[in-house]
C-alpha cells in the first residue's frame, strides 16, 4: 500500500561557545592545563531529514562545524638530570569537525532532541604563543618568546564521538530558533610534538550555542 505522509527537511546555521577539557597520559607534575577564553567559539551548517514513518519523532542529520578552541598549557621537558626546558603558550587551535547522527525528537510546538554519533575532526592550523625558560640547577635564565603562526605542536586527524541535547522554538511560518548543548570527546590521540612529550593527548569539548532553522516540507508515498 502506498501511504501519503508529509516529512521535511531543517536547514539551520547555528554558532556560540566552545570549550575543551585537554587530557593526557604524562603524569600531570610536568604539565599544566587550563582554559583561556581567547577566540573559543564555533559555527556550523547542519542538515536534518524525517526518517520515513517514524517522521515525526525521528530524523538523520549531520553537521559541518568550524571551531576554535585555545588551552594554555605549561610544560617541562627534562634535558638532562640538572636542566629542564619549561614552556607556557596559548594554543589557538583552528579546525573541521563533521558529525553524522540518529535524532530523537519529543514535543508539539516547543521540542526538545537528542542525538549522538560519530564525529571526526581535521586541525587546520595551529598558533601558539608564550614564553621557554630554561631552568639549570634551580635557576631561571631570562624567558625566550615563543610565537608561531603554524606550529606542529597539535596537528592531525582524530576520530571520536558526540552527543547533542537541545530546544526548538517556533517563531514563524517555517522558521524556528534552537538552543544546543553538545559534548564531543576523541577516541584516537591529536597529531603532533605534544603528543610525543605528553603521551596520549587529546580533549572533551564543549558547546553552548544556538542559531536558526528552516524545516522544509515534502509530501511523500
Amino acid at each position: 500500500m502506498a501511504i501519503s505522509a508529509i516529512s521535511q527537511s531543517h536547514i539551520s546555521v547555528e554558532g556560540g561557545y566552545c570549550q575543551s577539557i585537554f587530557y593526557c597520559s604524562q603524569a600531570k607534575s610536568n604539565y599544566y592545563y587550563s582554559f583561556s577564553q581567547y577566540n573559543a567559539y564555533y559555527v556550523s551548517i547542519n542538515y536534518k531529514e524525517d526518517a520515513f514513518q517514524l517522521s515525526k519523532n525521528m530524523r538523520l542529520g549531520g553537521q559541518i562545524i568550524w571551531k576554535r578552541q585555545s588551552p594554555w598549557i605549561y610544560r617541562e621537558d627534562a634535558i638532562n638530570d640538572s636542566t629542564t626546558l619549561a614552556t607556557g603558550a596559548r594554543y589557538d587551535i583552528s579546525s573541521i569537525n563533521i558529525s553524522f547522527f540518529p535524532e530523537l525528537v519529543v514535543g508539539e510546538k516547543a521540542r526538545f532532541y537528542f542525538s549522538f554519533g560519530p564525529n571526526f575532526q581535521f586541525v587546520c592550523n595551529t598558533k601558539a604563543k608564550g614564553q621557554q625558560v630554561l631552568v639549570k640547577n634551580g635557576v631561571n635564565d631570562n624567558p625566550t618568546p615563543v610565537e608561531n603562526k603554524h606550529s606542529e605542536d597539535i596537528k592531525g586527524f582524530t576520530f571520536g564521538g558526540k552527543v547533542n541535547l537541545g530546544l526548538e522554538i517556533p517563531i514563524k511560518n517555517n522558521f524556528y530558533i534552537f538552543l544546543n548543548n553538545s559534548y564531543s570527546a576523541g577516541f584516537t590521540s591529536f597529531n603532533g610534538q605534544l603528543k610525543k612529550r605528553m603521551k596520549f593527548f587529546n580533549c572533551i569539548d564543549i558547546y553552548l550555542g544556538g542559531g536558526i532553522a528552516y524545516k522544509i516540507n515534502h509530501k511523500t508515498k
